[in-house]
């Protein structure tokens, strides 16, 4: 029990520094509306959608969805594709 409550701390921490990091690449992109910044942004908020869809099967079963390891790598890696073409972009 002592583990599930660490693992919903870590989680939910995880989750609102990923979305504080998108609030500031989000808001340097409506600041110079380029497209490097953009794809950056892009790529935060590919980690964001993430982490917001896996957070429900924390406190529910209900909501348990069922992602393999292979899925959850698979979206980090898009994520940070659209991370390296921004930082890619001249």
């Amino acid at each position: 029990m002592h583990l599930e409550v660490f693992d919903i701390v870590i989680r939910i921490a995880l989750t609102l520094a990923t979305s504080f990091l998108f609030g500031i690449i989000f808001l340097a992109y409506l600041r110079t509306r380029t497209r490097k910044m953009l794809l950056i942004s892009v790529g935060f908020g590919v980690f964001l959608l993430h982490a917001l869809i896996t957070i429900p099967e924390l406190f529910s079963d209900v909501y348990q969805i069922t992602m393999t390891e292979n899925l959850h790598f698979l979206i980090h890696l898009i994520g940070l594709v659209f991370i390296l073409l921004g930082i890619l972009k001249d």
